[in-house]
This record gives structure tokens, sequence and C-alpha cells, in this order.
């Protein structure tokens, strides 16, 4: 999962913290847009699973794998800063989505949860860290499948991503320590014959952070997906979009000139085989300001788990 990127905080010798007390000047505020530089939504997972709400009732799996990693760090005009900086993140998310085979307001209705474990090695002006445990859990009690045409469906739902997982304000961490409140909508045409775009479209509203007294910023995420169907297989571009539109605030301040801006986009080859279906896409980060730039690998695998309940 790309949880974005953590400056070390803690290396253990007097040298070092006199290192990153210069560089936190220079880039963990004015270079880092939300808290230690880590966004609460993992960018461009979504992919081929926008607006993917499978029709019939029962319990389904989607099982992520992800690799990312970025080797600088981006100032509020997208030039790429001097400081040597590089991270690694490997992932591996479990989504469980549940379809309940009922009616509601016209929509078809369903909940889901998100299992995130994530490593992260994290390298700053030469010195390393490590940090690996689970991420921050997402639940999503409430999601809602409108079909408005054929092959297209419009999806609405409010995923909480809360504050759990492996956090520790005093190191770089795999987790936000903070709640944040996602309201998601997003539409889809996939016609299984030829053509498939989709776009989700994602705020993300956060909690202070009560152990530092920083609240991130609100930002708007869009991940999309573009391609054409041939039989069981599909190929196309998937990518993402991230744009901060309020300042972060610490003890009540702003922290002025840091929002979080990146785009990233990369080719997607799908296989559908109808009880289960792989996915694998390269996402290559193409801007970014006051983030990094990251690079990721995804390969996604979706099944039943048990198919039943009313029709």
């Amino acid at each position: 999962m790309k949880r974005g990127t953590v400056p070390a905080r803690r290396l253990g010798n007097r040298a070092v913290l006199a290192t990153l007390a210069v560089i936190g000047a220079a880039s963990m505020q004015s270079a880092q847009a939300f808290e230690g530089g880590v966004s609460p939504f993992p960018t461009g997972s979504t992919s081929e699973y926008i607006a993917a709400l499978p029709p019939i009732a029962g319990l389904f799996a989607v099982q992520q794998f992800n690799y990312s990693s970025a080797d600088g760090l981006y100032d509020n005009n997208g030039n790429k800063r001097p400081i040597p900086f590089k991270t690694d993140v490997y992932s591996a998310t479990t989504r469980l989505l549940a379809s309940y085979g009922v009616q509601w307001m016209g929509a078809k209705v369903y909940s889901q949860l998100v299992l995130p474990v994530v490593s992260l090695h994290t390298e700053v002006a030469g010195h390393g860290e490590n940090h690996s445990g689970l991420s921050n859990i997402t639940f999503t009690p409430l999601l809602l499948r409108w079909d408005v045409a054929a092959h297209t469906n419009v999806t609405f739902g409010f995923d909480f991503a809360l504050k759990t997982g492996s956090y520790d304000a005093k190191r770089t961490s795999v987790a936000v320590g903070y709640n944040s409140y996602q309201p998601v909508l997003a539409i889809r045409h996939n016609d299984p014959d030829g053509l498939d775009l989709g776009i989700s479209n994602r705020l993300l509203f956060n909690d202070k952070n009560s152990d530092t007294n920083y609240r991130s910023g609100t930002a708007y995420v869009a991940d999309f997906i573009g391609g054409w169907n041939f039989g069981k297989w599909k190929v196309g571009v998937t990518g993402s979009y991230l744009n901060q539109f309020t300042d972060d605030r610490q003890n009540g301040a702003d922290i002025t000139g840091n929002r979080s801006r990146s785009f990233a986009m990369g080719p997607t080859v799908a296989y559908n085989a109808g009880t289960y279906s792989i996915n694998m896409n390269y996402q290559r980060g193409l801007y970014a300001a006051n983030t990094t730039k990251s690079n990721a690998v995804w390969i996604n695998f979706a099944m039943p788990l048990w198919l039943g309940g009313p029709r």
C-alpha cells in the first residue's frame, strides 16, 4: 500500500539528530504535507475496483500486494529538493466485501472492511529506519450501488479510516495517529466487450492527532482507470491525483505553503476468469509538490468466499 513517505525522526545519536534538525527545518514542514508526509488514504489503490461491486449476494475478498518507492522530496513548486532521501514500502492488504442481496433507495447494499499490513524503510541523509505492522483499518458500514444504464453504475459510501495500527509519535510509523472520514462517490462504465472508464472521487477530512496536536489538511483524491476489454482480458491505464486544499495546522496555527499535490499514472492489465480475477498495474509518479514522487507496482486478486442470500 502506498502510504506516503515518512522522514526519519529518531536515529539514535547526536550527529544524526543534528543532521535531522537541519533537514527537519528544511523539509518536514515545508516539503512534507500531511503529518509526517503520510496520507491517510493510499492513492492509486482503488484502480481496477472503482465502483466494482458484485451484483449478487455473498462475501468477497480482494487481496492486494504493493511495492512502492521514492527517492526525493519536492517543494511547493514541484522542484526536487537537495536532500538525500529514499523510502521503500511493501504492503499486503485484505479487503472484505459483504453484498447483502437487498436494495435500499433503489441501490444494492454492501459493507466493507480493509486490513492493511505494511513494512516501511526510510533513509534520510544516509541513515535508515524500519517499521512494520498493521496500518489504519478502514471500515465502510454502508456502500450503495445504483445501476444507471447498461454496463454503467454509480456507487457511494463513507469510509472510516480508524486510529488503529502500529503508530508511534516518536518514530516513523506505518499508520497515522488520527481518524480520517472519507466520503466516496464513484462512477464506472465497463462494457465486457469494449470500453472501460471509471473514476473514484474521495474527500479526506482528518481529525487532530492528540499525541502531537497536529491536524492534517483536507484533501481531494481521484483514482481513475481507462481501458478496453478483449474477452477475458483488459488492457489500459490507471492512476491517481491528489490535491490538498486546506493547510495543515499545529497548536492552532496554520502551516502555510506545504499543501500536498501529486499525480501518477501507468499501464494496467487484468484477467477475469469469472470465478476469480487478477490485475497488475504500475503507476509512475509524474508530479509532486510538498511530497514525494512514488512509483508503485500493484498485484491484485479478487474472488468470492461465499455466495448466497436473497437474490
